[in-house]
């Protein structure tokens, strides 16, 4: 394949990238709207949500950049490229951010909201520290290179068919940058994510069991009465259900993000690292860019689609229907008081009301006065349960 007819597979790459990044512009304006509605703001208060909402905001800076028209030769274009690699980092790192954020507040029972401000301020932290001297050393700008040899033109024309000139200079140095500064730390924010779900699922597959057993410890201490004769009726009705069904939203949207970022990172630096090492016009070596420019134009639209399904969203716009409410989480206790570290309650708690009501359940008189204590500390609590839910929430 010529230098001339892969420029011409490359020539429609400012349509593709003007496609995907209409998507994400209509949601943000979509977003601003609902938070701008006063029946469907409290919904989106979620620190994950905000996170997402940075990520996408940093996606599209990112896929706009090759609509600004510069100079190959003007300060401008290292300008560009410092900018392209910081949106394109800062992104990975708020999903890295949601990510670990959910861990943080369902396992180790910590505050989200008083996280986010250190997520943010880590992430702008590590973006300066990895291409700061990168552009103040000089090694972004335009891809300078001699056209005397051969190679070098075929390097030229390939690299720019791609990925524009406004990137890292060709130099012995190229490959030490791109790793050293993007590569590694890409790779262990994904791996990151991936741990953080499998600790997610680790922890909701524990919560359940420890609820069976609860379930039946309750059930085996009072095989001698009937459900009625003991309370014990109530008691079960109250019990959570199981944490995967309910949180089966959240478990689907915490793998979706580490599943597709750890798809996208892996591919774009494999692509970035092989066309640096390996610079030959094979069928293998074009299609390799063929797809890391894909990859880099579609993540925009792929993040677009997973905020459009996040569950705050949605709710959101359902608040906005007549007869909807609009007081922000609405929903019942899930058991996190019973099985989530950091919160009043736990499991032994709950089996301290199991004991209780047995030993209140003595006859037909006794049998009335334990459900109705039973039935009036449970209208107690449920306020602050609720409220406990709303809160946990909001956090992640």
């Amino acid at each position: 394949m010529s230098p001339n007819s892969e420029l011409l597979q490359y020539a429609g790459q400012d349509h593709v990238v003007l496609g995907v990044c209409i998507p994400g512009v209509v949601l943000l304006v979509a977003v601003a709207y609902l938070q701008w509605n006063p029946a469907s703001r409290a919904h989106l208060n979620r620190v994950s949500f905000r996170l997402l909402l940075y990520a996408l905001v940093a996606n599209m800076v990112f896929g706009s950049l090759p609509f600004i028209p510069v100079q190959e030769t003007s300060p401008t274009c290292s300008f560009k490229a410092f900018i392209d690699r910081t949106t394109f980092m800062f992104s990975v790192c708020m999903f890295f951010c949601m990510a670990i954020n959910l861990v943080f507040v369902l396992v180790y029972g910590l505050n989200g909201n008083r996280l986010e401000k250190y997520y943010i301020l880590g992430s702008l932290f590590l973006v300066g520290a990895c291409n700061i001297p990168v552009w103040a050393s000089g090694a972004l700008g335009c891809v300078v290179l001699s056209l005397n040899s051969g190679d070098e033109l075929r390097r030229e024309l390939s690299w720019n068919a791609v990925y524009g000139t406004c990137w890292l200079r060709a130099d012995e140095r190229e490959l030490q940058w791109l790793i050293g500064t993007k590569t590694v730390w890409l790779i262990i924010m994904t791996l990151l994510e991936v741990l953080s779900f499998v600790q997610i699922l680790v922890f909701m597959v524990r919560t359940q069991l420890r609820i069976r057993r609860l379930r039946t410890d309750t059930g085996s201490g009072n095989l001698g009465r009937t459900d009625s004769e003991s309370g014990i009726g109530t008691l079960r009705s109250s019990l959570p259900k199981s944490p995967i069904v309910r949180y089966r939203s959240m478990i689907i949207r915490i793998g979706l993000y580490p599943l597709l970022s750890c798809f996208l990172t892996f591919t774009s630096s494999f692509t970035d690292v092989y066309t640096i090492i390996h610079v030959d016009f094979t069928e293998y070596y074009n299609r390799l860019k063929i797809l890391g420019m894909f990859t880099y134009t579609l993540r925009p639209l792929l993040y677009v689609l997973l905020a459009a399904v996040d569950p705050s969203f949605l709710r959101a716009i359902r608040a906005l229907r007549p007869g909807e409410p609009s007081g922000g989480v609405q929903t019942k206790p899930w058991g996190l008081s019973m099985s989530m570290p950091g919160l009043p309650q736990d499991s032994s708690s709950a089996s301290a009301d199991s004991i209780v009501v047995e030993g209140t359940c003595k006859g037909p008189a006794g049998e009335e006065s334990g459900q109705q204590r039973h039935a009036a500390k449970e209208t107690g609590t449920d306020d602050e349960d609720e409220m406990q839910v709303a809160s946990i929430a909001r956090q992640i």
